[in-house]
């Protein structure tokens, strides 16, 4: 079994004894696995990989959520957001986008916090379902704020690849708390807005 803590941003890997030429023949079985010629294998393979690990954990450890005094208390979005994750069952990516909104009552996030917060809880193996649960939950945990909704829209390669091999399915997953639970008309602002057609075009 292989663990990562970081470390000045490297991966420190403890193999528990065993060397790194091992982490090496882990990545070449699994290339081999989905199909890959043995001869064609390159070392430099599980060097990248390791390299994503760091930057996947780098996002992990993010805390840097810088927060500034509310002046209202008008709703707040973030829509179109970035989102790449991987399945928890199959190992494979899910990618999409975020619309979180939320009411606040005395704290706000700079406007980049929205991206850092979901590339946060995203970093790793994931359920959709958990994730969107999750982002909220972030949120509900930095800001206290008077209400949440958080909307995800993703493409699992899980489904595309394999399986029934779905080319159009797209996966939707909500979570609303506090007003936004509470009143209707609340929720439905949040939902019209994010769903309005026209899109910030520079």
């Amino acid at each position: 079994m292989v663990e990562y803590t970081l470390k000045k941003n490297k991966l420190d890997h403890n193999y528990h004894h065993k060397s790194s030429a091992e982490f090496d023949n882990i990545i070449n079985g699994y290339y081999q696995l989905i199909g890959g010629e043995v001869n064609n294998y390159d070392k430099e393979t599980s060097k990248r990989l390791q390299s994503f690990g760091e930057e996947l954990s780098r996002k992990r450890l993010y805390e840097k959520f810088t927060t500034f005094k509310a002046d209202n208390d008008d709703m707040i979005i973030g829509n179109h957001l970035r989102l790449f994750s991987f399945c928890e069952h199959h190992l494979l990516p899910f990618f999409g986008e975020v619309a979180i909104g939320y009411i606040p009552d005395t704290k706000i996030f700079g406007l980049s916090k929205f991206q850092r917060l979901i590339d946060k809880v995203s970093s790793r193996p994931q359920l959709q379902e958990r994730l969107t649960h999750q982002i909220l939950e972030e949120i509900k945990n930095r800001l206290e704020p008077k209400g949440i909704g958080v909307v995800i829209k993703a493409i699992h390669t899980c489904v595309f690849a394999r399986g029934t091999q779905s080319s159009t399915a797209e996966f939707t997953t909500s979570a609303v708390d506090g007003v936004f639970k509470e009143n209707i008309n609340t929720k439905n602002e949040f939902l019209s807005i994010i769903n309005a057609d026209g899109r910030l075009r520079l």
